[in-house]
């Protein structure tokens, strides 16, 4: 966005509330209207610049207004109307695709999760599922740490009556599951800071005026009402969002006790017999493995907690920038479209003391202000035992600073961009229209492609009709062993990411040129805003590094405000055929510039009818550069390359994997080499070949195959000789090839290429000498392969007194100073013996 289109944009919304202002001071009938209608138009001028995110808040807002303006217009009592600003409540799409038979199954393996079942929400619990007094079984983890102070676990009158024994007003003995006044949530022993700052946020949000859609649901409630009630038999219920549904989380009200003044529970410092946030968090708690939680980040823990759709902004990356942050951002927060949580990254001792800060610690935005040309977030610590070293900001009066609660202060917006490392949004799902989940599973413990390759990887594709902006949200599940390895010395839990390809919703192999690319995250959750032209069908590759090697369950969700679909994607080729290989000792021949390249692994792919060919190349050595070439050969074994041979090839070595791609392949008989880009650089490669009709992938068998190999002796040419033979002798016919490669070519100390070479096959010598068979048609070559002398039956000499040569003429280098050395190869049928070169003078 512009700073002009913002300033627009800004402009239209300030009209807009002041036009709302307007409708509530009206003296007259006719005033409130015209202001009502004004606000509605200044809304729908900002619905056409605003961003997705505040697209369904401002159509509601229009929507409502014209309501608002039409009361006023037939009601009698047009002053009470007035007087009441319409919040309207959105309400979260939800997805209608048909589930199939493994993603319904996929939703119910979800429900098992660290000893406990967690079915997925069918509808809100009936007064008979509060029957008679409930005792959760088992009890939560404690850490070693927690269960130090543990003094067993209590009912709330029982913790209450203990912390406030001598208390002598009756209310505060008796829990309360909602109260009038502010709230001042802390954790304490706990290390679960992302839960507390969340908590914080979302009752910030209802502090606000702004309605308690983003509370957690939970039940019992007051008849009638969507109030929390105490439950007389000590059961609660609450409705969270995880591995892919709302599910059911059941918990009693018993809490953990201390044996000194620190607690093991979320306390609202305001009023300590508030209830209602430490259930919350022993629900949250239990379906994360206990209270000896590791650890979490807060946009997470509220997109458990409420649904709230969760996107992460790293603050130190170069793209962001507050200026468009905080534009995207103040107003969605001033309606109450999105909830804020902030987490710094690692600090220093001497940082956190200079700062202010707790390192690797989440806190809660509770709000947000421009004041005199400042922007400013309201920070909230929800650490109990941390004050902020960050002293009074001038711009602020005293009475305001004097009524912030310890630990929370206001900040600059660029020292909170300089000081911070994660910012956590969680948006309001009723600001779509439309939303379709998708559930998958990726068996991580098989073979995984190499980085770079995405054949194995899960691809689906999206499509939006009428185009706009998509969001997608990629959610792993949670597993019951995901809390052993996370809570293992140096464990972890991977990273994923989201891959999107201008590809037609067809499977990519690469992930070369990728339209948009999110960053690799290890958090269970990461999020993707994606513009899409009408009538476009995109390809969305899920990827991931260091993730455990198991079978896992994931959840793509795509949420826009236009009509949007989610389904697999479909393979470009009918046919896929895989063939395993490998480079071993002998035929680890290295590139094309190799003399060995020829002995790489080689296959032919037969073609009856025309078709489009894709050939993917991957390694299991992640370090290995590869290359895959295609070339006209009708079906043999290529010996040399020549440009006008190639088909399609890869381009440059890359690491891991390699493509090759021909359009239009005419029916015949072709043949593939795979590559590696240094000689004896040893491993085994899966070759996936694809095509649009059926075809035939078959190995073939080296050149040494059923041949006994013989090597002759080294022959050097020196400068100033050109012709060297050796005898080669055949105990009786036998079919034969010869390869004759340059060992070494130099000029005094320096290399230099080899000289042109032309080998021949000869009986005898002198006049009457035969010509029995020449390389490369009979023409000097100079190829890095060598030179070739092609299958050809070879018997005896009829005449024990003639011989059968090889023989090398070169043609001698700039100025006759190269020194040539050479080395001969027969493959054979029987063995054979090669003698001594004998050097020929001019």
């Amino acid at each position: 966005m512009t700073s002009s289109h913002g300033a627009t944009l800004d402009h239209f919304i300030a009209q807009a509330l002041q036009a709302e202002e307007a409708i509530a001071s009206a003296t007259s009938q006719k005033t409130a209207l015209e202001a009502a209608i004004n606000a509605a138009e200044q809304y729908m001028k900002a619905l056409r610049l605003a961003p997705v995110e505040n697209q369904g808040r401002f159509d509601s807002n229009c929507k409502s207004l014209i309501m608002r303006a039409e009361l006023i217009k037939t009601t009698a009592d047009w002053q009470r109307v007035v007087r009441r600003r319409l919040i309207p409540n959105l309400e979260p799409p939800i997805s209608k695709r048909r589930l199939t038979t493994r993603e319904q199954i996929i939703i119910l393996e979800g429900a098992k999760l660290n000893g406990f079942i967690f079915p997925p929400w069918e509808r809100p619990p009936s007064p008979l599922d509060f029957d008679g007094l409930f005792t959760d079984s088992p009890e939560l983890h404690l850490s070693e740490c927690q269960k130090e102070i543990f003094s067993g676990w209590k009912r709330p009158s029982e913790l209450l009556q203990a912390g406030y024994s001598s208390c002598k007003g009756k209310n505060g003995l008796e829990p309360l599951m909602s109260v009038s006044n502010s709230s001042d949530l802390v954790q304490d022993v706990l290390t679960d800071c992302s839960v507390v700052a969340s908590l914080c946020a979302t009752s910030s949000r209802v502090e606000r005026g702004l309605g308690k859609e983003a509370l957690p649901a939970i039940y019992p409630r007051v008849p009638g009402s969507d109030e929390p009630a105490l439950s007389p038999v000590g059961k609660y219920i609450f409705q969270f969002y995880f591995n892919g549904a709302f599910r059911k989380v059941i918990i009693d009200d018993r809490l953990p006790s201390s044996k000194t003044k620190r607690s093991l529970y979320v306390v609202d410092r305001n009023n300590p017999n508030f209830l209602l946030p430490a259930l919350i968090e022993k629900a949250y708690l239990k379906l994360r493995g206990g209270y000896d939680f590791p650890g979490s980040n807060s946009g997470t823990d509220l997109w458990i907690l409420n649904g709230w759709i969760p996107e992460q902004l790293f603050l130190h990356d170069q793209d962001a920038t507050s200026d468009e942050i905080w534009r995207r951002l103040y107003h969605a927060f001033s309606y109450g479209d999105v909830l804020l949580t902030i987490g710094t990254g690692k600090l220093t001792e001497t940082e956190q003391k200079g700062l202010g800060l707790v390192s690797e610690h989440d806190y809660a935005i509770l709000d947000m202000r421009v004041l005199h040309g400042k922007r400013q977030f309201l920070l909230k610590n929800p650490w109990a035992g941390a004050e902020p070293n960050i002293g009074p900001n001038p711009d602020d009066n005293t009475t305001d600073v004097r009524r912030l609660s310890p630990g929370t202060f206001w900040m600059n917006c660029e020292q909170v961009f300089q000081n911070f490392e994660n910012l956590y949004l969680n948006w309001n799902p009723g600001l779509f229209k439309y939303r379709e989940d998708i559930h998958f599973s990726w068996d991580l413990s098989q073979r995984r492609a190499q980085a770079g390759c995405f054949v194995r990887n899960p691809q689906f594709s999206v499509h939006c009709e009428r185009g706009g902006t998509v969001w997608l949200l990629l959610g792993k599940h949670f597993k019951s062993e995901d809390q052993v390895v996370s809570g293992a010395e140096g464990g972890g839990l991977g990273f994923i990411s989201m891959y999107v390809f201008r590809a037609g919703g067809k499977r990519v192999s690469l992930n070369d040129m990728p339209l948009q690319r999110g960053p690799y995250v290890d958090s269970p959750n990461t999020l993707m805003r994606l513009d899409m032209a009408p009538q476009t069908t995109y390809t969305v590759v899920i990827s991931e590094q260091s993730l455990p090697s198991s079978n896992r369950n994931f959840t793509l969700s795509a949420l826009s405000t236009a009509s949007v679909s989610l389904a697999p994607a479909q393979n470009s080729y009918m046919c896929v055929r895989k063939t395993i290989g490998s480079w071993s000792a002998s035929s680890a021949g290295g590139n094309a510039e190799s003399a060995r390249y020829s002995s790489n692994p080689q296959f032919t792919i037969e073609t009856f009818e025309r078709t489009d060919v894709s050939i993917l190349l991957e390694s299991n050595e992640a370090e290995l550069a590869t290359h895959v070439k295609l070339f006209w050969s009708n079906g043999q074994r290529i010996t040399r390359v020549r440009s006008r041979d190639i088909i399609a090839d890869s381009g440059d070595y890359r690491r891991g994997c390699a493509l090759a791609e021909a359009k239009a392949l005419d029916k015949g008989v072709y043949t593939i080499v795979c590559s590696t880009f240094a000689c004896d650089q040893l491993g085994q490669f899966d070759l996936w070949v694809s095509s649009s009709v059926p075809c035939v992938v078959q190995s073939l068998v080296s050149e040494s195959a059923g041949r006994r190999r013989t090597v002759s002796s080294p022959g050097t040419l020196a400068p100033g000789r050109d012709r060297m033979l050796a005898p080669l002798h055949v105990p009786r016919m036998t079919r034969i090839k010869l390869i004759g490669r340059s060992r070494s070519s130099t000029i005094g100390s320096r290399s230099v290429a080899p000289s042109p070479v032309l080998m021949t096959v000869e009986l005898g010598q002198g006049p009457y000498k035969t010509v029995l068979a020449t390389s490369e048609d009979g023409t000097h070559c100079d190829a890095l392969s060598g030179v070739r002398v092609d299958d050809f039956d070879l018997a005896p000499a009829a005449d024990p007194r003639q011989k059968i040569w090889i023989v090398i003429e070169r043609i001698g280098g700039p100025g006759g100073q190269v020194e040539d050395h050479f080395e001969v190869e027969a493959l054979a049928e029987e063995r054979v013996d090669i003698g001594e070169w004998i050097i020929e003078d001019e």
